[in-house]
């Protein structure tokens, strides 16, 4: 009698007629938001809008659809749209202000008798400073954005921050992230206008991760920022930030990067916030699209690191796994490597330290925090699952209808059933391990309040792996019959 349903030993493919579409962005994904000073030079495109004139006095307004925008400098040609033909005139263009467009001149037409479309060129800025974008893709911010690289003289200058920044954090794993060209006061960008735009972020949700593309020598506005994360935690949202340094630390990477940890240590949100180091790092600018030809290498601030760590922290199945051991995508090297021993010194004060190995590779030595009190506060990891458990309560419990029904045994019965569902998806899923005491009860103090407690055991990281050998002479000994 055959096998049932035989076949010859071998490997056969099967190609699925319908296609399993997944969705662009996963559920639990981290949106990351880089902020950068674009330093007066912001991305622009060309438009060109139509309008009739209608006007029988010489005078008409119109609505320019980029006016927001509108780079005054570069000026606006008006062309007729029957024969192409430019108008010219010192009154062509009377003004344009808060986007609006007034023409006057003799040289149009009585509108009246003799309705005519105009086209208006001019160039306008792709972004608005101060205002938040978010993108799922590379391409999406940098055709915002522009490109990161401009070149002068033929070497790279980055003129767009937050496109390289975008770029390394995508890279790395990040599948959402939010970019803004912060705003300033005065001609130049100082650490006062970093700081508003920091607080300008207050109560905005959807952000998991902050970004700032500068150092600040004083660390004043690194204190301030982690003051900022932990009054946002506060107000049930949890972020945490990644910071770095740049070339003005010059030789002094580990003296600036242990003053840097120490000034945040005691801060109240020290467990949020993740310094990286070194303070540079080498990377391809690839093309010059103007030459076609390669301008090799250059270096760039160790912040834009700070993005790629960011990224990588993201990019993570969840958050439970560390970034510790991973390699960093994006870069082509570390200048001036600092010795084992440094880099060790440095995370001995809650530096997140990334080396160059022999191979080439940018490796992560440990995922930190500056809350150096003890291993559980400076994992980053851990502090992270947290943050998630915090968030699960809060979207499973708030987004329900259990917030103003009425209070009733069967109420705490539905809480506790909640609760312990969403632990029971946290112990699935990774998150953490166990969980005990769970407790469900009214509050004695306010009887319209339920309060839920419990413990939990987070996923710990596998930091160390201990061999211990020796030579033992007695054992393998050959022996002849």
């Amino acid at each position: 009698m055959p096998i049932s349903n035989y076949q010859t030993p071998g490997v056969y493919v099967t190609q699925l007629p319908t296609p399993i579409i997944s969705s662009p962005v996963a559920t639990n994904s981290l949106n990351i938001c880089i902020l950068g000073n674009a330093s007066g030079i912001l991305p622009n495109n060309s438009q060109t809008d139509t309008f009739l004139w209608t006007s029988t006095s010489g005078v008409q307004t119109f609505i320019l659809s980029q006016g927001s925008n509108y780079i005054a400098a570069s000026g606006i040609t008006i062309t007729s749209n029957l024969y192409g033909t430019v108008i010219s005139g010192a009154t062509t263009v009377a003004s344009v202000t808060s986007g609006i467009l007034t023409l006057s001149g003799s040289g149009f037409p009585n509108g009246g008798t003799n309705p005519t479309y105009y086209n208006a060129a001019y160039n306008y800025t792709t972004v608005t400073t101060g205002q938040l974008y978010t993108f799922s893709s590379y391409s999406a911010l940098q055709s915002t954005f522009g490109a990161p690289f401009s070149y002068v003289n033929g070497q790279p200058t980055v003129t767009s921050p937050c496109s390289l920044a975008g770029y390394l954090a995508f890279a790395n794993g990040a599948q959402q992230i939010t970019v803004s060209n912060i705003t300033y006061s005065g001609t130049t960008a100082g650490i006062g206008d970093w700081t508003n735009n920091i607080q300008a972020l207050a109560g905005v949700q959807g952000i998991d991760v902050i970004v700032p593309l500068v150092y600040d020598p004083t660390f004043n506005f690194f204190i301030t920022l982690s003051t900022f994360l932990n009054a946002q935690s506060t107000n049930n949202i949890y972020q945490r930030a990644f910071v770095g340094m740049d070339s003005s630390v010059g030789n002094y990477t580990v003296t600036s990067g242990i003053a840097l940890a120490q000034s945040l240590v005691s801060t109240t949100g020290a467990a949020r916030m993740t310094v990286a180091a070194p303070n540079q790092i080498t990377y391809n600018p690839g093309f010059n699209t103007a030459t076609g030809s390669t301008t090799g290498t250059v270096n760039i601030a160790g912040y834009y690191l700070s993005a790629a760590l960011a990224g990588l922290f993201a990019g993570q199945p969840d958050v439970y796994v560390p970034i510790t051991n991973k390699t960093v995508n994006g870069i082509t090297g570390i200048p001036n490597q600092i010795t084992q021993s440094q880099s060790t010194t440095l995370q001995s004060y809650g530096v997140t330290v990334a080396r160059q190995q022999n191979n080439g590779n940018i490796v992560v030595r440990q995922g930190l925090t500056t809350n150096t009190n003890n291993w559980l506060t400076q994992e980053l990891s851990i502090q992270a699952i947290g943050d998630r458990l915090a968030n699960l309560f809060l979207n499973n419990l708030g987004n329900g209808s259990l917030i103003g029904s009425p209070l009733t045994a069967t109420t705490l019965s539905s809480v506790q059933g909640l609760s312990q569902s969403i632990l029971n998806q946290a112990s699935g899923s990774g998150l953490i391990q166990s969980y005990t005491n769970l407790i469900v009860e009214q509050s004695p103090s306010n009887p319209t309040q339920i309060n839920v407690s419990f413990q939990y055991s987070p996923t710990l990281p596998l930091n160390y792996i201990n061999v211990v050998f020796g030579i033992n002479t007695a054992s393998g000994a050959f022996t002849v019959a």
